[in-house]
């Protein structure tokens, strides 16, 4: 039986009109019946920045930076994010952002969510098929 779930969220720049959890904020989970992790996607335009700090104690956070020129604020330390920064934060870490207010464009982000065993602990689940045709043509 075939598992799986399809959302479209848009454009990069139709980000900037979600109002889902916050304005520019949407958590993609709950439309996929995500039981092992979550995701939302971001958009936030020059000068503005996170309403407050957060941390989590159970999972870890994988931000992927899509558009825009910002910082992100890991405890003490502050990280320069563009297009292409990709940041892992682990439990206990306290974060926050900032699009900077010269940015061309609006800050634009992935943050995967994900927490439970370790891969290591899970190790190597997946099944190959070298046989398989490939459902598209060249």
């Amino acid at each position: 039986m075939t598992d799986f779930d399809v959302v479209q969220v848009g454009d990069l720049d139709s980000w900037d009109e979600i109002d889902g959890a916050a304005p520019g904020k949407l958590f993609v989970e709950k439309d996929l019946a995500a039981k092992y992790m979550g995701l939302s996607v971001n958009s936030n335009a020059p000068g503005s920045q996170a309403p407050f700090w957060h941390t989590h104690s159970q999972h870890e956070e994988l931000y992927v930076f899509l558009s825009g020129r910002g910082q992100l604020a890991l405890d003490d330390e502050v990280v320069d994010i563009q297009p292409g920064t990709i940041v892992r934060v682990g439990t206990g870490t306290w974060r926050a952002f900032h699009a900077v207010p010269d940015s061309p464009d609006p800050l634009r982000w992935l943050c995967i969510r994900a927490g439970g065993s370790t891969l290591g602990e899970i190790g190597h689940d997946g099944e190959l098929d070298r046989e398989r045709p490939m459902p598209w043509s060249e």
